[in-house]
């Protein structure tokens, strides 16, 4: 073939065709973009968690945040009648022949350190004299009435009562003082307070010894000759800067040998420096860790390695630190009792010095340790009861045993520590357990009602007890993609060209996508790291308040028990203490007087009624009795009663009767109804009609028929109209002619507010008063009982105290009525009216129109704080008087 010849090439490709490749791509970008959605969508419902259940969070920290403030006031009142009590008991422990020491010791040691600090601030506003002066003057020793000493009970109480930082001020110096030092005393205090209270001490101890440096004098006194390695220890303890947390940071086992190679590993003598370095500072877990990894290495406990390899001193120091506190107190009290003799001091100064919960924590550790060992020195009770007598042995295992108004041992000051540790750990479980998946899921459920956490047991969101639950609304509704995307999934293309710019359109689409997805996902993790922190402070709060109610449910029932033991003191035997009954029950708010109440009835077999009827009365007291008998009956009792007091007899109380059918809530007078009917065989209505007529009778039934409006909204529309009726009804006619109908509509079911209203509508229409147009053109029954019902409580109540105080002779059956039937909170509000109204206080004019000890009891009454334990919805509202 020649070289120019033409090849046959065969048939040739077509060109190559990129739809194929291009259509798998769109259909690629097609399922990115729907896992794009569904991961935004996602993201959504995560939100809708994360918002919805921070918002829950925050709903159920402001609820009980807003409880935690009531039951604080709660507290603090309850406190103050715990400490004023306090202080009147160990006043009446010390006036007189002799000290009342079983009085006096119930008081000191039966209470927690803040109520004896407000105890003692009461007393000393009282009586001008500090609780611990007090004390000294009582509980001196024979020889002590020349040189001061005191009894051993006397020493034991002043140190509970004596300020923490100056007792030890006092001990350092006392154990200074003289020839030598007593060092373990010294070390005592050292090794077992907080750096925080030493320094207080070292001020207190410069305050009271004329600017002396304590830290110094210490170093003096522990230096010198033979105390080398002792006066290290100390001069590095009054640093006062040992470590106060609670971790343990080092290797326990690495410490635990360098302090065997020190000691026991030594053929002869010990190296002391290393039991300072890592002893001496360290905070008790990290001690008691080295203790532990000690015998678990060496067979041996570290105190009896210890006690093998050093003496005097510096092993008492290092024995303070190797052991727990609780049992270092435990060894004191052992070795104060065993041997020949007892020291008393000893024993005084360590169970007076300590909290009542480590008190307890120290007969556990006593237990411990010597639970084994031959009676009685098995049992710390056992063993003081055997070395000790009389008023002191009473006073230590009181100290033991009684067990504080508050329920529990615990002081105040671990309530903000051990809340914040409980809401430190809710916080890091919840954190731990939140999936995103978990909070996805969740967040597309109904989410309504109240709170609950991803992957935690209902039961563990927080302690939900009934108090809390809460019926939520979730942040948000679940979340819908309503965006259209049908352009973005066409049929496939059938050209290259449509093919290209759909591909494009959904590349675009794609990146947006992926830039919202990731933009929200940061936004929730940004927002769920919200949780933990809110649930710290939803479990802090929540335990926190818990703890406050659980104190203020036992301090109300050891007030009332208590106080039903003190009413039982003033009327047994000869006679009755007038004085102490009034101050016991007229101090009292209501509900918690029918606690009291209750007790004294189980205890004692009478009711507090049946107590001042039996108890009180006499030519110059009938007040008195009158004015216990309103104050000391439950509600529905007296009022019945009162309502057979205003129609038996000769004539009708219309001034009583109108203040009980005008002024009473309508549950009140359902429930002074039904009493009213089982004492009388017939009901109040039917009394009412056999002893009144016409409009006043009409007026009255209506009220009694206890259908009163009592909501709190106002409908100023229908005041207007109901004002014009009330103008209408009797504007062109005398009382006899006046349209009563009207005014019995209108008033008898009008509510508190909806009067209020219309009176402020009716003199801004016809330019005078609602009541001066009812005085203006009504008498008699008629008038008194309209203007019942259009005055406020405070108002009516205080024109009733300056009727009553007028004239010759004071009415003391209404001021008993008003005083003895209305709520603390309310009587607070009458008389503030009172004087807005006549100018001189309620306090003056009780002062100046009663006496004796019908004054003494409402002056109580009026003034004196008692738990307050009562919910008062004030006299200025339609709940007046009408709720709990």
């Amino acid at each position: 073939m020649g070289c120019g010849a033409s090849v046959d090439q065969g048939p040739q490709p077509a060109p190559h065709d990129p739809l194929p490749g291009l259509l798998k791509e769109i259909h690629d970008q097609q399922e990115k973009l729907r896992g794009h959605v569904g991961d935004y969508a996602n993201e959504m419902h995560e939100e809708r968690y994360v918002k919805t259940t921070l918002m829950k969070l925050s709903t159920h920290i402001k609820c009980i945040q807003d409880r935690k403030g009531d039951e604080d006031a709660l507290n603090d009142a309850l406190q103050y009648h715990v400490a004023d009590q306090d202080a009147f008991d160990l006043r009446e422990a010390s006036v007189g022949f002799g000290t009342d020491e079983s009085k006096m010791a119930t008081v000191i040691v039966g209470r927690l350190r803040e109520n004896l600090v407000l105890a003692d601030e009461i007393y000393k506003k009282k009586y001008n004299r500090t609780v611990e002066d007090q004390i000294r003057g009582e509980n001196k020793t024979f020889l002590g009435l020349l040189t001061g000493s005191l009894t051993d009970f006397g020493r034991f109480l002043v140190y509970r009562t004596m300020d923490p930082a100056a007792r030890d001020a006092f001990l350092i110096h006392k154990c200074m003082a003289g020839f030598g030092c007593s060092d373990f005393i010294l070390v005592e205090i050292l090794s077992t307070r907080t750096n925080d209270h030493l320094r207080k001490v070292a001020e207190k101890y410069a305050e009271s010894r004329d600017g002396e440096d304590m830290v110094e004098r210490i170093k003096k006194e522990t230096g010198g000759f033979g105390k080398k390695w002792y006066g290290l220890w100390v001069d590095t303890l009054v640093e006062f800067d040992r470590d106060e947390s609670h971790e343990v940071t080092i290797d326990p086992a690495a410490v635990a040998k360098e302090l065997y190679d020190a000691g026991e590993g030594k053929w002869m003598g010990c190296d002391e420096k290393p039991f300072i370095d890592h002893l001496c500072k360290a905070n008790e877990e990290t001690c008691l860790a080295i203790a532990a990894a000690y015998q678990e290495a060496y067979g041996t406990p570290l105190a009896t390695a210890v006690e093998k390899k050093m003496g005097g001193d510096l092993e008492f120091s290092c024995l303070a630190r190797v052991r727990s506190q609780s049992e270092f107190f435990a060894v004191r009290l052992y070795k104060a009792c065993k041997g020949w003799g007892t020291d008393e001091e000893c024993i005084a100064r360590v169970i007076g010095c300590l909290h009542k919960a480590e008190i307890c924590a120290v007969d556990e550790a006593y237990a411990r340790l010597y639970g084994e060992e031959e009676a009685p020195f098995n049992s710390l009770r056992d063993l003081l009861s055997s070395e000790l007598s009389g008023s002191f042995l009473d006073a230590v295992l009181r100290c033991l045993d009684t067990v504080p108004p508050k329920g529990h041992m615990l002081d105040e000051h671990h309530y903000e520590p051990l809340a914040n540790k409980s809401g430190e750990e809710f916080a890091g479980r919840i954190a731990e357990s939140y999936e995103d998946a978990a909070a996805k899921s969740k967040g597309q459920e109904d989410m309504h009602g109240p709170l609950s956490l991803v992957n935690v047991p209902c039961a563990e969101n927080f302690e939900m007890q009934e108090r809390w639950e809460m019926d939520i609304e979730p942040m948000l509704p679940v979340w819908q993609d309503t965006v259209d995307r049908s352009e973005f999934f066409p049929n496939d293309p059938d050209n290259v060209d449509d093919a290209k710019a759909l591909l494009g359109n959904l590349q675009t689409e794609n990146d947006k996508m992926s830039r919202s997805v990731d933009a929200q996902r940061e936004a929730v993790r940004g927002l769920a790291e919200h949780i933990p922190k809110r649930c710290h402070e939803l479990r802090f709060v929540e335990r926190y308040c818990n703890q406050i109610i659980a104190d203020n449910e036992a301090m109300l029932e050891f007030c009332a028990s208590r106080d039903a033991d003190y009413v039982h003191e003033a009327v047994d035997g000869w006679g009755t203490d007038e004085d102490k009954l009034i101050r016991v029950l007229c101090s009292q708010q209501r509900p918690q007087l029918r606690r009291v109440d209750a007790i004294y009835a189980e205890r004692y077999g009478k009711s507090l009624r049946e107590v001042c009827d039996g108890e009180l009365g006499g030519f110059f007291e009938g007040s008195l009795k009158y004015f216990m008998k309103c104050a000391m009956t439950p509600d529905a009792e007296i009022d019945a009663e009162l309502l057979k007091e205003s129609m038996a007899g000769w004539g009708t109380n219309d001034n009583l009767l109108c203040e009980l059918a005008c002024t009473r809530s309508n549950r009140e007078l359902r429930d002074a109804k039904t009493v009213f009917a089982e004492q009388n065989g017939k009901s109040v209505e039917e009394w009412v009609e056999g002893d009144t007529s016409g409009k006043y009778e009409s007026f009255l039934l209506a009220c009694l028929r206890a259908d009163r409006c009592e909501s709190t909204d106002v409908n100023e529309e229908l005041a207007a109209y109901q004002a014009q009726r009330l103008y209408d009804a009797a504007s062109s006619f005398t009382d006899v002619f006046c349209d009563s109908a009207a005014y019995i509509d209108v008033l008898a079911r009008a509510s508190v507010k909806q009067v209020e209203c219309i009176k402020t509508t009716f003199e801004a229409n016809f330019g005078e008063s609602l009541e001066e147009y009812i005085k203006s053109k009504m008498n008699g029954d008629w008038e008194r009982v309209l203007l019942a019902r259009i005055l406020d409580k405070p108002t009516y109540y205080a024109r009733i105290l300056e009727k009553a105080f007028k004239g010759l002779g004071t009415d003391e059956n209404a001021v008993s009525r008003v005083l003895g039937r209305n709520t603390k909170g309310s009587i607070r509000m009458i008389a503030a009216r009172y004087e807005e109204l006549y100018g001189r206080s309620l306090h003056d004019a009780i002062v100046s129109e009663t006496s004796g000890n019908f004054k003494k009891a409402l002056l109580t009454m009026l003034f004196s704080e008692a738990p307050a334990g009562e919910k008062d919805p004030g006299l200025d509202g339609d709940a007046a008087g009408e709720g709990e």
